[in-house]
């Protein structure tokens, strides 16, 4: 399951997604496809079903845009805006001599 990050605050409009990162002091500007695959994971917390809510009214291949989601949100867990909670937390490094 995904899931906001606690240092994430976001917020949607006709354009699109406001995200901002207060770790970081950065902001994320989502354009409106963006923002749909934003509004799954807050929402129902996964992208399941949504390549085909996406694909079949517009006449796209659904694995193709199975594939750009799952880079998509492959890349908001690396920027540290979502975190995966099926995913193991990273283990602290330890001091060699400890």
């Amino acid at each position: 399951m995904l899931t906001l990050a606690s240092h994430v605050h976001h917020a949607t409009g006709p354009d699109g997604t406001a995200v901002l990162d207060t770790r970081r002091g950065s902001w994320l500007m989502l354009d409106p496809d963006a923002s749909q695959v934003w509004r799954a994971i807050t929402v129902r917390g996964g992208t399941d079903g949504l390549a085909d809510e996406i694909a079949v009214p517009t006449g796209q291949d659904p694995q193709v845009v199975a594939e750009h989601i799952t880079t998509f949100v492959a890349e908001l867990v690396a920027a540290g805006v979502l975190v995966d909670t099926a995913q193991p937390a990273p283990q602290k490094k330890r001091r060699w001599w400890r």
